[in-house]
């Protein structure tokens, strides 16, 4: 796993005994000049090798190292471009290995300064190949491993430190033995080591993209099992309701009021399986054909103010037997958009149901339309409502498909998770943009927000092309 330009390694000799017969042996002379060298350095090579079979390769390594070297400490650090990893294993005299994994972060934060550190200290060891030797390398470990704001009290005691460059396929690192008094390693010697710290530190990535991927794929598995289940009881309920709604209007002494009653909830359990249906179908087509339907035809101009008004008095009902209040506020100028509008009234209708099923009772839903009144500057709705939080790990996948929120499923609250990555992908479509956010309110109530951003263009372009039409 070392770079193309190292040298061929790792070609270890056997051990005594185990030469074959056909084999020359060394010479006395070279017996002698080499034997030293050999019972220092391959039982080491060896050694180091065994470790790569152990389920954790490189805090071992880093033990391995420091004790056979007589190091006080041994620090190992390994930076993956490829997805900008960062991890550091540190071991000395008296303490098992410790490993520290240091993944992006927030800008001038504390692991942000630490990742920063062990960058430079990876790139002072890559440049010694130039002879530009390690700098600064104990105030760095300071800032590294310092916990509470205080170096390793160990630290103190160190004086010297050689540095092994680990430049690998994908990756660079160092190897840091320290505290190693006169220690001076041959080139043969740091080659064998650096690609044996190139093998290690790659066989831990492998080792932990095959452990990400297992539990992706658990975490997939419990999805779609969740979502089978929700999607078995969400067809059933309305197949049951049709089915005693049938039985009952065969019955001869159905009166005729009890007789449309029936009827009428047959048309609305019809309605809730259709809807169900081409929702399904619909988030399929989303996601399995983005090119043919990411971008639709957005030339038929409305007014969103009058679309959300007329919304609003369509489900006046709803929100009463809900004990909800929608409160809808429009401009008193018309918002005009060029829009795909059955896309749009989907978005709409979506996110407002999201709001009744997880707002509290007697609270209020607000539908906000804000304008900036400029040609082409962009028109925001946002929908909000008073009720349970969204917690902060769910937050990042709310628009996931099938993905239903841990307190959702607590309450029993029905659904099967279509509806918000329906929104996500007409959004998408559209070509506008959707953010949610959720603060805690009044009392035990948290507001949960989803913005909805548009492109606002000039009504006179449709009253121009209309009329050359």
């Amino acid at each position: 796993m070392a770079s193309e330009n190292s040298p061929v390694l790792f070609q270890a000799r056997p051990l005594e005994g185990m030469l074959s017969a056909g084999a020359s042996r060394p010479t006395p002379l070279a017996e002698g000049r080499e034997g030293a060298e050999d019972r220092e350095t391959w039982p080491l090579v060896h050694a180091l090798a065994a470790t790569l079979n152990s389920p954790s390769p490189l805090p071992d390594l880093a033990e391995v190292l420091g004790t056979h070297f007589g190091a006080r400490a041994c620090l190992l650090l390994c930076h993956y471009p490829a997805t900008n990893d960062l991890i550091y294993i540190c071991w000395h005299r008296g303490t098992p290995p410790t490993c520290h994994r240091l993944g992006a972060t927030e800008a001038d934060s504390r692991l942000d300064w630490q990742r920063r550190v062990a960058l430079g200290l990876i790139g002072q060891t890559l440049d010694q190949a130039s002879g530009q030797g390690l700098r600064h390398w104990r105030k760095g470990l300071a800032e590294l491993l310092q916990a509470d704001n205080c170096p390793p009290i160990w630290l103190r005691s160190i004086s010297a430190a050689t540095a092994i460059a680990v430049d690998g396929s994908g990756l660079q690192g160092a190897m840091l033995l320290l505290g190693a008094a006169g220690l001076g390693l041959e080139q043969t010697v740091r080659a064998n080591l650096a690609s044996l710290g190139a093998i290690a530190f790659h066989q831990q990535y492998l080792q932990g993209q095959a452990q990400r991927h297992t539990e992706q794929l658990r975490y997939l598995q419990h999805l779609k099992e969740d979502f089978l289940s929700t999607l078995n009881h969400e067809l059933r309920t309305p197949l049951t309701s049709m089915m005693l709604a049938i039985r009952m209007l065969r019955r001869p002494d159905l009166t005729p009021e009890r007789s449309a009653m029936y009827l009428d909830i047959l048309e609305q359990q019809c309605s809730r399986e259709i809807g169900l249906v081409n929702d399904l179908l619909m988030l399929q087509t989303l996601g399995a054909k983005p090119d043919a339907v990411a971008r639709q035809s957005v030339g038929q101009s409305i007014d969103l103010g009058q679309l959300l008004t007329d919304l609003a008095g369509q489900s006046k009902e709803t929100w009463q037997q809900a004990q909800l209040t929608l409160n809808c506020q429009v401009p008193a100028a018309p918002v005009i958009l060029a829009t795909d509008p059955e896309s749009l009234t989907k978005v709409v209708q979506e996110l407002l149901e999201n709001a009744r099923k997880y707002s509290a009772p007697e609270t209020v839903i607000t539908l906000a339309l804000a304008d900036n009144q400029t040609p082409n500057g962009r028109v925001t709705l946002q929908i909000s409502n008073l009720g349970m939080a969204i917690e902060a790990d769910d937050l990042p996948h709310i628009f996931d498909q099938f993905r239903r929120g841990s307190k959702a499923t607590k309450e029993g609250i029905a659904g099967t998770g279509t509806g918000l990555a329906l929104v996500r992908g007409l959004m998408e479509r559209l070509e506008g943009t959707i953010k949610v956010s959720s603060q805690p309110s009044d009392g035990q109530l948290w507001q949960t927000c989803f913005t909805l951003q548009f492109e606002r263009h000039d009504p006179s372009i449709y009253s121009s092309s209309e009329q050359n039409s």
